[in-house]
């Protein structure tokens, strides 16, 4: 019998007599579903029927555990980085200025890496991958060139996409459009850590409130020094522009709460994030608009990306008082020097 076999006869017999997975048990029918010998209804009845009866700690845990193995991890030369986990599914109200974040992390001393995918299902939004590809940037880096661009004083970027980082759990994509409702997955492949460096943070965003314990533990588990837990719009890394967010904060081991109010790190909005001019929400808009605050045009975009970069200087320790990290931020957009860092990451 094969582990997804056993798998499915403990979580799928019902309300009353379904049964929870060991970490172990979780991990290896992970494992044997990333090896691509899984029937795909069975690959689809295990996934919906630990939906169905609400994964444990233990088995989500278990299932990360498997893509990591199957992903692998560079080690970085860097003291310190930041992973960037927006949602792969996209966006499909606010403009994803937060795609070029990781440039201005790293003109600010933070190398900083997000990762995702082309499109995702179901919501089939505006990505990372689609922006960063209108602003003319290489979406198909190899682990080993991500880990050389974050390692390069002067760059300290880079995107790495799931179809080349974990192409066995890429493969599911077909199967999880099928599924119609998302499963763990969408929530455990924002935590694969394709890089480590001495110090590896994380921010990463939610929209259920019953989230943050899960995604904190995750986090601890699988090695992370600290991380962001954000209540972003659309579940995004960054949160309204307008008033203070209730947020989390995974530090020295431990979960607390954390409001963050955009007046602190100098940001004054009247708007929660970047609405599209056109009726429609595109790539190409969101690319110029972000492209524009890169060069220090000042407006929504150029304030989210103070703000989402403030965050993480701060929460990362690297800056301590949230105004003058706001500053820092700013400094580098009008300067040149996000823009400059996001030249040479894109043209490397």
């Amino acid at each position: 019998m094969s582990a997804v076999a056993d798998a499915i006869k403990k979580v799928a017999t019902g309300p009353h007599l379904s049964k929870d997975l060991s970490l172990e048990e979780s991990r290896e029918a992970m494992l044997e579903i990333l090896s691509g010998e899984v029937d795909p209804v069975r690959m689809a009845v295990m996934l919906i029927a630990l939906r169905m009866k609400r994964e444990t700690d233990e088995e989500n845990l278990g299932l990360l555990l498997a893509i990591q193995e199957k992903t692998g991890q560079h080690a970085l030369e860097v003291d310190n980085v930041m992973l960037l986990s927006d949602p792969f599914n996209g966006f499909s109200r606010h403009c994803p200025i937060a795609a070029f974040l990781p440039a201005v992390m790293a003109a600010c001393g933070l190398p900083t890496l997000s990762q995702g995918v082309y499109q995702m299902a179901p919501k089939f939004g505006v990505t990372h991958a689609q922006v960063l590809e209108a602003a003319g940037v290489n979406i198909q880096l190899t682990v080993a060139e991500a880990a050389e661009q974050l390692n390069t004083t002067d760059i300290g970027w880079a995107y790495l996409d799931q179809a080349i980082t974990t192409p066995s759990l890429f493969a599911l994509q077909d199967l999880r459009r099928l599924m119609i409702k998302r499963p763990s997955l969408a929530t455990l492949e924002k935590l694969v850590m394709p890089v480590k460096a001495k110090k590896t943070h994380l921010q990463i965003g939610f929209v259920h409130k019953a989230y943050p314990p899960v995604l904190a533990y995750l986090a601890k588990q699988s090695g992370f020094d600290s991380a962001l837990i954000v209540r972003g719009l659309e579940g995004g890394i960054v949160p309204t522009l307008r008033e203070t967010s209730d947020n989390f904060l995974l530090i020295d081991g431990a979960l607390k709460p954390c409001s963050l109010d955009p007046q602190a790190f100098g940001v004054d909005q009247q708007t929660r994030g970047v609405m599209p001019d056109l009726d429609q929400l595109t790539a190409a808009e969101s690319a110029q608009r972000g492209v524009a605050a890169l060069q220090g045009e000042k407006g929504v975009a150029y304030d989210l990306l103070v703000y989402g970069a403030a965050m993480a200087l701060w929460h990362c320790g690297l800056v301590s008082d949230q105004n003058k990290a706001g500053d820092l931020v700013r400094k580098s957009l009008d300067s040149g020097d996000a823009f400059a860092a996001f030249e040479k990451g894109r043209t490397k």
